[in-house]
């Protein structure tokens, strides 16, 4: 059964376009990540400043291995320096 991972990340005044970067360019690489379906990133209409990723995996293990790899070390190095919150919601 697949994992659905979704977060909701909040950036720091001025930071928007450099996060929306870090993001965009991460999911042209994490696509190609065995046991990743599906990666994507939504802007949200009302907030520049907000942007949704969403993750679906094959199964747990993969999204595991993803979270130890070092190109998820490296994004959640990135993102900390550009973000003001971040919010996962319940994964399913």
């Amino acid at each position: 059964m697949s994992l659905i991972k979704q977060t909701v990340c909040i950036s720091k005044q001025d930071k928007q376009n450099e996060l929306k970067k870090v993001l965009f360019s991460h999911l042209l690489s994490v696509k190609k990540v065995n046991g990743c379906i599906n990666y994507e990133v939504y802007e949200a209409d009302e907030d520049d400043a907000e942007l949704l990723v969403y993750e679906e995996w094959k199964d747990e293990d993969s999204y595991k291995n993803y979270k130890n790899s070092e190109m998820y070390i490296n994004l959640k190095e990135r993102k900390k320096q550009l973000l003001k919150r971040e919010e996962e919601l319940p994964i399913f």
